[in-house]
């Protein structure tokens, strides 16, 4: 593309440790990871504790216990959390390919999205990846069926809306949480990528119609194509603030596939996440032993200074708060457009939500009205 230029994403295998041992023994046991020999960083003086915190709180764990096995002085406690984690996605491998065959004969098109076909996809074990529910993407026309084959099932949904509600909640909304028995949230059926609000406009349809097959324990799967893919992830880990180095090792790993590079950046700029994609690229370049060149422009402002900041504060096991104002600044920072954050902040302000609908009792007849209680909420929590 005329207007691009080469931006280089490259991590040096021989500079200093900028992390605290513990955090650097957790980068250390990542794929891809090379930086620092994983040995060197096991002396007497490690806190084994704050290693175990740290892997849990970036979702880390399985690839911690594959890097540590066979090594001295590793306590038991890595095992049998991996080990744990083992099981854990076996029980999800066997959920999902048991919704897989209940939409099959429903005739239900969904794409499996990160859980284990992600793991199966970038490690070649869903094991390798640590998770916490399913995500399944059906298109908009087929929610209310794929909601009910999931309640058939034994699945209960999180939300109990009245039919009102739920027609707010599937325009404004993009996924619905389930829970099985004891687990509050074990499936998250999805008809969009992003709330509304988030202003950006990914086509579902598309994802279908160029997503491709994967094979996860002896079914057949559809899943999004590696474009589309790395694109979404991108966007995932940015409303997380890219708070989890998990998140930026799947990044990594997926950008080292052979990828259309003009292709997104064309499509990252219809979406307005250029800023994003540059983040997530500059963050996994500066953790990780990647060297890539991709066709991208030249960084949007704001875009290294983003990076640096994401990568310095992930030894602290950050965890934003989704509720506050700074969260939805920063969230703000993140987009090259004005007029993205112009729909930002409206959408944001004039949405109701279910927490709306909870604070209030409101006939349908008078939905209209819940938009004012949105607002006055908003004011009310930022006066105080």
């Amino acid at each position: 593309m005329a207007a691009a230029s080469q931006m280089e994403v490259k991590c040096i295998s021989a500079h200093p440790r900028r992390f605290d041992q513990e955090f650097e023994l957790v980068l250390a046991g990542c794929d891809g990871a090379r930086r620092l020999d994983i040995t060197s960083l096991l002396t007497p003086d490690l806190d084994w504790q704050r290693v175990l915190d740290s892997a849990e709180h970036h979702r880390l764990v399985p690839a911690l216990h594959a890097a540590l096995a066979g090594k001295n002085g590793v306590p038991s406690t890595v095992r049998v959390r991996s080990q744990k984690h083992a099981w854990r996605v076996l029980h999800f491998t066997v959920e999902l390919t048991k919704i897989a065959r209940c939409f099959e004969q429903g005739g239900i098109e969904f794409l499996a999205h990160k859980g284990p076909a992600l793991g199966q996809l970038l490690y070649g074990n869903p094991a390798m990846r640590q998770f916490g529910d399913l995500d399944v993407i059906v298109r908009l026309r087929d929610f209310n069926r794929a909601k009910n084959a999931l309640i058939e099932l034994g699945y209960d949904p999180h939300l109990h809306l009245s039919p009102r509600q739920e027609q707010a909640f599937v325009r404004s909304g993009y996924e619905c949480s389930f829970g099985l028995n004891s687990e509050r949230n074990l499936v998250e059926l999805q008809w969009q990528i992003m709330p509304r609000f988030c202003a950006m406009n990914f086509d579902v349809n598309a994802l279908f119609s160029r997503s491709m097959q994967i094979d996860l324990d002896g079914v057949s799967l559809r899943t999004m194509g590696y474009e589309d893919l790395l694109l979404v992830l991108c966007v995932h880990a940015a409303k997380h603030e890219w708070a989890q180095l998990g998140m930026l090792r799947d990044i990594a790993a997926l950008a080292r596939f052979d990828l259309d590079w003009n292709w997104m950046v064309v499509e990252a700029r219809r979406l307005g996440i250029l800023k994003i994609l540059q983040v997530s690229l500059l963050a996994a370049g500066k953790l990780f032993d990647i060297s890539l060149r991709t066709q991208l422009p030249l960084a949007t402002e704001g875009t290294a200074e983003v990076a640096s900041a994401t990568v310095a504060r992930l030894q602290h096991n950050y965890d934003p708060d989704t509720e506050s104002i700074r969260y939805f600044r920063a969230q703000l920072q993140t987009r090259e457009r004005w007029r993205d954050r112009a729909r930002f902040v409206w959408r944001l302000a004039t949405t109701p939500s279910v927490q709306e609908w909870q604070a209030a009792q409101i006939p349908d007849c008078c939905f209209a009205l819940y938009r004012g209680v949105r607002i006055a909420r908003l004011m009310k929590r930022f006066l105080t």
